[in-house]
């Protein structure tokens, strides 16, 4: 872990603000929180003045002037000037910069830039597609977010856990298990493309005139353990299960752990879980009237109920009908309660996949396998397209009446928006068309990056296929994360594989520029040596660099991997137009080469930091 040195600058700023105010009688209590960059003069900027005129009687203006004027000597502050009421401050540059580049010197790849986390357990649980279709782009959107959320909580020092639900109960799995099998042509090419072919031909049937019973009672033997329907639902749900994984695995995604629906009910987790909130009072078994055999929720009986289940067409929500079929309510609290280890775990746990691209092997609860140590976690997010929000608020309902209001705070959704692409949308119900598939995207990519690089760089043919497929990656990813996720996306080859602005490969070039020019350095600069910084465009970079530390915490905090790819975006242009206005190997001092190649040195760290958090490779020659 290293310590944000715009952090160290912004606590030196406000002991010295503090101790001037005090000398002149002010009391002004920490004015830490009312400081930060300045957009005009000065690089950082102090409101406290505001503040504390409301109780000394002075105007703004002339308590910010009296404080600068007896701000003394500081190591990182240069100078301090009163403007309009604020304090402005400018920093020492060749000593800020020194401190910038140590500090990114030193800061590890993939974990400890940040320690906010503490090493606590966090689980994200993403993309929970559903196991009878390919992946298509609306939960690659899922898939990607999930990934960089996952760098993110990582980089800030939290032991994440990525879970996958699998949903492999309920009335899609019995028409997709029903299409199956109906159909007589064997499977062919890759399972989830086949089985999402059926899955769609046996939904435009399933509604038909004499299939409803037919499908009742197909239901009912999928969710009874021991059953042929049972076991073939599950053998047809992992086999889709697989090939998304292959899938995931093309756009370097990798989980820790798959957790089934149907292992939920068959492990009594569900049952234990519903008796909790018969007996907290949360839940009743009503005896009469519409809702007779019914475990429910009754909104009406909760005391400040809050605002967003006022105005409900009904004011009760069932957990297990009549039937005694779950809904799927039901079975998020009862996964919740396991998380967060209110319930003890009930699952056994077997290898999915001995071996992923990350060298880890991927889980699955099973039938047969060992206890381990998943769940038990002090936070969950839950990667879920906005469309899910309800659902996840009455989830935080549920613990707060259940007096674990921790939990349900700890419980957070990331909601996100539609991705359309720029020839239409997509409905997976009337059949995902290949070019909507995650599949198709990726190849799509492959084949317009080899045509782009063949254009751009002379390599040969391995290298020339390498550098495509990172740049391929690069292009969506970027693109997918680049904007706010509750915003719809519509994706565009145009700005996505664009090298002159805002996108994934523009961010991997000028990467690329910068480890060329450190290659061709006579000798790596000496990190030792204070950082002279002679021009507004190298401060500039040396500011940007400093801003990685503010940009993934941000990012982690909020779930806004949006905030990654802007500061992304952001260091690339600083670089490009230090780059190009700053003799750096050429018509130099010795001095003046040594700091700019230190400069160099910490925008790629920084740089590759960036790129990696949203899980693009930082190239080193394009």
């Amino acid at each position: 872990m290293t310590v944000s040195p715009f952090s160290v600058v912004l606590d030196e700023a406000a002991e010295a603000i503090e101790g001037a105010a005090a000398s002149l009688g002010y009391k002004t209590g920490s004015v830490r929180g009312a400081m930060g960059a300045s957009k005009g003069f000065g690089d950082i900027s102090c409101s406290a003045a505001f503040r504390i005129s409301k109780s000394a009687g002075e105007r703004p203006a002339d308590i910010a002037a009296k404080i600068a004027s007896r701000i003394g000597k500081c190591s990182l502050i240069e100078e301090a000037a009163a403007e309009g009421g604020y304090i402005n401050m400018s920093v020492k540059r060749a000593d800020f910069a020194s401190l910038v580049l140590r500090s990114i010197s030193e800061a590890a790849y993939g974990t400890g830039l940040s320690g906010i986390g503490n090493g606590k357990k966090v689980i994200i649980e993403y993309p929970s597609a559903n196991p009878m279709h390919p992946i298509h782009v609306g939960h690659l959107r899922n898939l990607l977010l999930g990934d960089a959320v996952s760098n993110l909580h990582r980089l800030c020092g939290y032991d994440v856990e990525v879970e996958d639900y699998i949903d492999d109960l309920g009335l899609q799995m019995v028409i997709a298990v029903w299409g199956y099998m109906r159909h007589k042509e064997k499977p062919e090419g890759k399972f989830d493309h086949w089985l999402g072919m059926v899955y769609a031909d046996a939904n435009r049937m399933a509604p038909g005139e004499g299939f409803r019973d037919e499908l009742s009672a197909l239901a009912k033997r999928i969710e009874n353990n021991g059953t042929e329907e049972s076991r073939l639902a599950r053998s047809i749900a992992e086999r889709c299960v697989r090939a998304q994984y292959e899938t995931a695995a093309n756009y370097g995604s990798y989980h820790d752990v798959l957790i089934w629906e149907s292992d939920i009910l068959g492990g009594k987790l569900l049952g234990r879980a519903m008796d909790m909130l018969l007996e907290r009072g949360v839940a009743r078994r009503e005896t009469e009237g519409k809702y007779n055999g019914c475990t429910i929720i009754d909104f009406n009986s909760i005391k400040d109920l809050p605002s967003e289940f006022g105005g409900l067409k009904e004011s009760v929500k069932v957990l297990v009908r009549n039937d005694g079929t779950p809904t799927y309510v039901a079975k998020d609290i009862a996964f919740h309660m396991w998380k967060f280890g209110m319930l003890d775990d009930p699952f056994r746990y077997s290898k999915f996949i001995e071996r992923q691209g990350n060298g880890k092997p991927l889980y699955s609860t099973s039938a047969s396998g060992e206890r381990m140590g998943f769940g038990n976690v002090y936070e969950a997010i839950n990667i879920i397209d906005v469309k899910q929000s309800y659902p996840q608020s009455l989830l935080r309902l549920v613990f707060r009446q259940l007096g674990r209001g921790d939990i349900g705070n700890g419980i957070r959704h990331l909601a996100y928006g539609r991705v359309e692409l720029e020839e239409g949308s997509l409905a997976a119900r009337k059949g995902i068309s290949e070019e909507n598939t995650a599949d198709g995207l990726l190849e799509e990519a492959r084949e317009r990056a080899y045509g782009l690089i063949g254009e751009r760089l002379k390599l040969g043919e391995e290298e020339k296929g390498r550098v495509s497929e990172a740049v391929a990656l690069s292009a969506i990813k970027f693109a997918f994360l680049k904007m706010s996720p509750e915003k719809w996306i519509t994706f565009s080859w145009k700005w996505a594989l664009s090298f002159e602005g805002d996108s994934g490969p523009y961010c991997q070039y000028m990467y690329a520029r910068a480890t060329r020019l450190l290659e061709d350095a006579p000798m790596p600069p000496k990190q030792d040596k204070v950082c002279k910084v002679y021009s507004d465009g190298e401060f500039g970079l040396v500011k940007e660099i400093a801003g990685i530390w503010e940009a993934v915490e941000k990012s982690c905090s909020e779930l806004r991997p949006s905030v990654m790819a802007e500061y992304a975006g952001r260091l690339a242009y600083a670089f490009s137009s230090f780059y190009e206005s700053t003799p750096i190997l050429k018509d130099t001092s010795d001095d003046e080469r040594n700091c700019r190649l230190a400069l160099v040195g910490g925008f790629a760290r920084a740089m590759k930091m960036a790129l990696e958090s949203l899980g693009i490779e930082a190239l080193e020659r394009m």
